[in-house]
């Protein structure tokens, strides 16, 4: 790692700055824990706790095979077709693979399921899928974190049109999702847990967005839609497809005046807005029948409103506060492809500035950059063989405007996989130096086996991992920074250690498509922001734990009707067996889908379950139900609605944060 200071302003933000950059919110995103009571033991998933959720489980799908089906009036005769299409993956394995041939759990949101969701900020998608949650402390636009089964959103890798997006500026590089809009995303695959071994070591879950569609056809598409608290979002997407050449462009506006999202702001309360132009762009060019050229580019700008930020000049608190935020990514990749080989050679780039104004006036600001340099082959030496190799070199850089931290990581790593019979494993090993941390072995094992013989239509899937993650470029920054003091300033960090494992049952009781999995996720050596005196970042002892069951189901009910949804049991405990904060025991989602003809709708409602902050208060459970619907008038012209929120509940997430209360919005859609 290279360091330079410059003298004038201090580097690295003061605990006031920090505020301003993540206002109480902060504990939540971050989601530090409590520094006290630390034990080396790692607590085990307490039999009452397996006991509540298979209880729960029986519950979820009595649910989907029972009561609602009550509410299909069509016949239910199920029309069946001896062809399955098999949907291809690419999170797996960072190469396109069969989903009923991976080892590790992975869901899918295509275009067609987010335009029927209706959703238009990815958090809001990824909270309906299993093992995620997102805690949102406010409306559209405000700090925002994802978790992966349990473990913090800085652990989980965003990728857009295969660049690195996370912001190296932020406190533990995590990614700004709330940034992310939907618009334009043609696919979005998760991959739940620490298996992401091909995307990085540190990757304890994967998020693959692509704004390109390979088949797409050429044509333009509009969409203009507007709703309460004065929000609009306009999106226009071209695509021109030819023989030799693929080439997309999308650009989107999204606006609200929102809602006071703070309790603190009760004096003249105002309201807290968000601005978001989102534009990607992409280009296929097949040079020749082996050779092709891929680049793809993305320009992102939010401007967020916000409460509880200080005065510049007195330091007292206030509520007019800004926080603007700007990305500009790109990545260019030459691929030679055989019958037997691949090979793809990549640079990509992702630029991100930040900077936080208090009535007006800038007090921070910081940019991150990160350089990606890729080489990934595939070589099938048969039919049921296949290695997949690669190396990774990354830079990442951050400033401040006076000081100035960067740092390089080369990762190369080698999977092999092999079918046999009715089964397929892989086995992966990765090795990776780190400027600061050295160099660090990681690997990891899966496989799939069907049943076909003893339990017709069933498979087996398991997959066991391990991982590390160097400390950020802003954690080290703190500690050596001037608002730093001991114990964390005198205190050197160390890298995190991961390991996880996963044992899933899959099949279909008659019409029932189901998916039961059983995870566990261990850290060791976790780096945590100290609450108790904000000395900066300690270094905890022992092991944090994630364990868990999920479940995915769902069932065609008629030829119109159709249930599908999604359970997770949640276990999280720190070091000392506490809970783990902000992480619900329950999730759950479902969805009863309608259509008839050119008519589509959709219910959803999504659960959260009982929680704790970081100071062990209770946070209670939330439900909330959301409607969708689509009119094909025509073959060009489309009519949406969406009712979120129908309850109008006012059940918080966030301990003093609100949430937006029962909302409404239509739109109009139409292709050229």
């Amino acid at each position: 790692m290279t360091v330079s200071h410059s003298h004038g302003n201090h580097s690295i933000a003061s605990p006031a700055d920090q505020a301003q950059i993540q206002p109480e919110a902060w504990l939540a995103i971050q989601s530090p824990q409590l520094n006290s009571d630390v034990s080396n033991t790692a607590a085990s998933f307490p039999a009452h706790s397996l006991v509540a959720a298979l209880r729960s489980a029986v519950l979820f799908l009595g649910a989907l095979t029972g009561s609602c089906v009550t509410m299909a009036q069509e016949p239910s005769t199920i029309v069946s077709t001896d062809v399955v299409e098999v949907e291809e993956v690419v999170v797996s394995s960072r190469t396109p693979d069969l989903i009923d041939q991976i080892g590790v759990s992975v869901s899918v949101l295509d275009e067609d399921t987010m335009q029927s969701l209706g959703y238009p900020d990815l958090a809001s998608l990824l909270d309906t899928q299993p093992g995620v949650t997102v805690t949102m402390d406010g409306g559209y636009g405000k700090a925002a974190a994802v978790r992966i089964r349990g473990e913090e959103g800085y652990r989980t890798r965003i990728v857009l049109d295969g660049i690195n997006i996370a912001d190296p500026s932020s406190p533990q590089v995590s990614p700004r999702i709330e940034h992310l809009v939907s618009s334009g995303l043609t696919r979005v695959e998760i991959l739940r847990g620490p298996q992401g071994l091909l995307w990085g070591a540190d990757a304890g879950g994967v998020i693959l967005m692509s704004t390109t569609d390979t088949v797409a056809a050429s044509g333009v598409e509009g969409y203009l839609e507007a709703g309460s608290d004065d929000f609009y979002q306009g999106a226009i997407n071209g695509v021109l497809s030819t023989d030799q050449l693929t080439a997309s462009v999308s650009l989107s506006q999204l606006e609200t005046d929102g809602f006071n999202a703070r309790e603190i702001d009760s004096v003249d309360p105002d309201r807290d807005g968000y601005e978001n132009t989102t534009a990607h762009g992409a280009l296929s060019w097949a040079i020749s029948d082996a050779i092709s050229l891929q680049v793809a580019a993305t320009d992102i700008s939010g401007d967020n409103e916000y409460d509880g930020c200080y005065d510049t000049a007195t330091f007292a608190l206030i509520h007019d506060c800004d926080d603007d935020y700007e990305q500009q990514a790109w990545r260019g990749a030459l691929r030679y492809a055989s019958e037997r080989h691949t090979v793809e050679l990549s640079y990509a780039s992702s630029d991100t500035e930040r900077a936080f104004f208090s009535a007006g006036i800038l007090s921070y600001e910081t940019e991150g950059e990160t350089d990606t340099t890729s080489l990934i082959g595939a070589w099938r030496l048969t039919d049921n063989t296949r290695l997949t190799y690669g190396v990774d070199h990354e830079e990442q850089a951050l400033s401040d405007a006076s000081t100035d931290w960067s740092r390089d990581n080369t990762g190369i790593y080698l999977e092999a996989q092999q079918r046999f019979g009715l089964g397929v494993v892989t086995f992966g090993w990765r090795h990776d130096d780190n400027d600061d941390f050295g160099e660090f072995d990681s690997w990891r094992i899966s496989g799939r086996y069907d049943l076909d013989g003893m339990a017709e239509g069933w498979a087996l899937r398991a997959a066991i991992g391990t991982g590390f993650r160097a400390p950020s470029l802003y954690e080290i920054a703190y500690n050596n920074g001037p608002f730093a003091y001991p114990p964390a300033s005198s205190a050197p960090l160390l890298e995190e250690e991961s390991e996880g494992w996963e044992l899933a049952l899959i099949g279909a009781v008659g019409n029932l498509d189901l998916e039961l999995i059983w995870f566990d996720q261990e850290i060791d050596n976790e780096i945590i922001f100290d609450l108790a005196g904000y000395s900066g970042y300690l270094q905890t002892t022992g092991t944090s734990q994630s364990e868990g069951l999920e479940i995915i189901a769902s069932l065609p009910l008629s030829e119109r009707w159709r249930i599908e949804g999604n359970f997770t049991s949640l276990d999280a405990t720190q070091q000392n067996g506490d809970d783990r904060a902000y992480r619900p025991d329950q999730t759950g989602q479902v969805s009863i889908v309608w259509t008839r003809n050119d008519l589509r709708a959709r219910v959803t409602g999504r659960y959260t379950g009982e929680a704790t902050d970081p100071f062990m208060t209770s946070i209670d459970d939330t439900f909330t139900i959301d409607l969708s619907a689509q009119w094909d008038l025509s073959d060009r012209w489309a009519l949406e609605a969406r009712v979120l929120n129908v309850t109008d509940h006012d059940d918080q997430q966030l301990p003093g944060y609100y949430v937006p209360g029962m909302t409404a919005y239509a739109g109009v859609r139409v292709k050229l």
